[in-house]
């Protein structure tokens, strides 16, 4: 069985892994709007726009294709942790709503959720990952392993109550994030990932 926020939601793990196949390659919000959906949250309102339609400092923060952990910590100029909102695993993929935060202040600085691979990643990152406690780009680069990434879309967000709370308060009409792929050397999926920032 999986567990998403306890109180909320007990889904049957085949019946949740059949509805993510069908949403992968449609739908630029996937696996944050799966998430969203198991939970009983209603669709976030967005739109695709260019890259440079994004402003800055949201710009150098999304418009590239390395990992996101090291371009918050530079810009946050400190360490980045991970705050698990809700997790799935079936032992072949592990699904996580999450929000990223300072080391040290806790500070919010990124909410999304990532599906990740875990066949494609060795067993001590695949622990790591379902310890939950540091970000996929942060294993990753610790354990020099290469990997490539490509933004699939750039996203406008209208900010509801759920992320308003992750958050804690957003001082915006609207958020700018992008969905995201990597992968492996080889060309294997390690993870998509949907990456909203707070007001900046």
């Amino acid at each position: 069985m999986v567990f998403f926020y306890q109180n909320i939601r007990i889904l049957d793990t085949f019946k949740f892994f059949m509805v993510a196949q069908n949403n992968i390659f449609h739908d630029p919000l996937y696996p944050l709007s799966l998430i969203r959906r198991i939970r009983g949250v209603p669709k976030l309102v967005y739109q695709e726009v260019d890259s440079n339609e994004i402003p800055e400092p949201y710009y150098s923060l999304l418009v590239h294709e390395g990992d996101m952990t090291s371009r918050l910590e530079s810009y946050h100029e400190n360490a980045i942790k991970v705050r698990k909102l809700s997790s799935s695993n079936d032992g072949k993929a592990y699904f996580r709503e999450v929000l990223l935060v300072t080391m040290e202040s806790l500070k919010p600085t990124e909410y999304g959720a990532i599906e990740i691979t875990l066949k494609n990643l060795e067993e001590e990152q695949r622990s790591l990952v379902i310890e939950g406690k540091q970000p996929l780009g942060g294993i990753l680069n610790d354990a020099r392993i290469p990997y490539s990434s490509a933004p699939r879309a750039f996203l406008k967000i209208l900010p509801d109550n759920p992320m308003v709370e992750a958050f804690g308060s957003v001082e915006a009409d609207h958020l700018y994030g992008r969905s995201n792929e990597i992968t492996s050397y080889n060309g294997d999926i390690i993870a998509r990932i949907v990456e909203i920032l707070p007001s900046l």
